[in-house]
């Protein structure tokens, strides 16, 4: 039976994906196959190269030490040219480059110990892309470039963003490369009372909206293939926090840890029933 874990979008809500894997790992669940989407790809290449239980506990402590302005750094001029039509994005993805350096030691996505798989989205045609092969840094820079904020990537002639707007649950992506068995990760949060504050905060919680009723359609897709093949869909519960903003990486830390432990009391749950 092949086991995958198929790691959702949610910028920095990435660390509660971190817990819930030390969880299923200590379990002893052990991924054959590694799938993700923007953030959750991130966290599968990480894991992709560090097997087992330490691996994911070395992903919440990278998590935990990571500093805003080691995942981005805001240029007002930059933003200003995106805002007047002079640039396609708000800001440079330099950083995510040189976090993505620090945290994934290979060059290609064939490379990984794991097997691993990244999804983008075609910026001309919206349709989704599945990445096996080829540069793992451009794959997963393109996976997280959220129109507009970030820049497109070119890979393979085609221009390339954000996964979650093709598959923000990459769940039938891991049943197409051959999983028996698939633990959907999530990085769902509590309802809000109202939009957030600040434009670029708004047009992202705009796309996660999107997204996550297209992730809604995917899961029930993901769970009919189940059903006709035999296979199972497992969605791994998370800590469901007040959302941060989206530049806040203070609460990696308390995310993980309370992700950890809602994954692993269902997890008990699971054995007793």
């Amino acid at each position: 039976m092949t086991i995958a874990f198929a790691f959702s979008g949610g910028g920095n809500l990435g660390p509660m994906q971190a817990g819930s894997a030390v969880a299923l790992l200590e379990r002893g669940i052990e991924p054959d196959l590694l799938v993700g989407t923007s953030v959750g790809a991130l966290n599968a290449a990480f894991l992709s190269t560090r097997p087992g239980p330490a691996g994911a506990r070395e992903l919440v402590a990278a998590w935990t030490a990571l500093a805003r302005r080691q995942a981005v750094r805001l240029n007002p001029l930059r933003a200003l040219a995106g805002l007047v039509g002079l640039s396609d994005h708000l800001v440079s993805d330099q950083q995510l480059r040189r976090l993505i350096d620090q945290w994934v030691p290979i060059d290609r996505i064939e490379e990984a110990t794991t097997p691993l798989a990244v999804t983008a989205t075609d910026a001309v045609t919206g349709e989704g892309v599945l990445l096996t092969r080829g540069r793992i840094e451009d794959a997963l820079v393109a996976s997280s470039a959220i129109p507009g904020l970030l820049p497109p990537v070119r890979v393979d002639g085609r221009w390339l963003v954000d996964g979650s707007l093709a598959a923000n649950h990459p769940i039938i992506e891991a049943q197409m490369l051959g999983a028996d068995d698939v633990y959907a990760i999530t990085t769902a949060t509590a309802p809000r009372n109202r939009p957030p504050r600040g434009a670029v905060a708004a047009a992202m919680n705009s796309v996660s909206l999107v997204t996550a009723r297209a992730g809604q359609r995917q899961l029930a897709e993901a769970e009919q293939n189940a059903l006709a093949t035999g296979s199972r869909v497992h969605l791994v519960p998370t800590s469901m926090p007040a959302a941060p903003g989206p530049f806040d990486f203070r609460r990696s830390a308390e995310l993980a840890g309370s992700s950890y432990h809602r994954t692993a009391a269902w997890l008990a749950d699971e054995v007793l029933r």
